[in-house]
């Protein structure tokens, strides 16, 4: 058995975003490669597997997150919502929009 030398534990990226097929490509191949390649882990909450709540997860989510990456694209409330609970908890923020 192999021990690897590195055993960081990596940073952990929580996206929030619309969970919309439009934003599925913005997400898998912009921001997951992007934070892939920067040696972080990345998730939004709809790959995860949870049996809370889904706004109990997003929560512990974003508390437990090294850095926060919003996609505010299309005012949707529920980002909104959640940017503001991650700004109350003083996560570090990551704002991203499209035109």
């Amino acid at each position: 058995m192999t021990i690897p030398k590195n055993t960081t534990p990596k940073a952990f990226c929580f996206i929030l975003m619309p969970f919309h097929e439009d934003f599925d490509d913005i997400y898998r191949l912009g921001i997951k490669d992007a934070c892939t390649a920067a040696g972080a882990y990345c998730e939004r909450v709809d790959e995860q597997t949870f049996h809370e709540r889904i706004l109990d997860r997003i929560y512990n989510q974003i508390a437990k997150a090294d850095l926060v990456i919003a996609d505010m694209t299309g005012r949707n409330p529920n980002v909104f919502y959640e940017v503001g609970y991650a700004h109350a908890l003083e996560s570090v923020l990551k704002f991203k929009f499209q035109e």
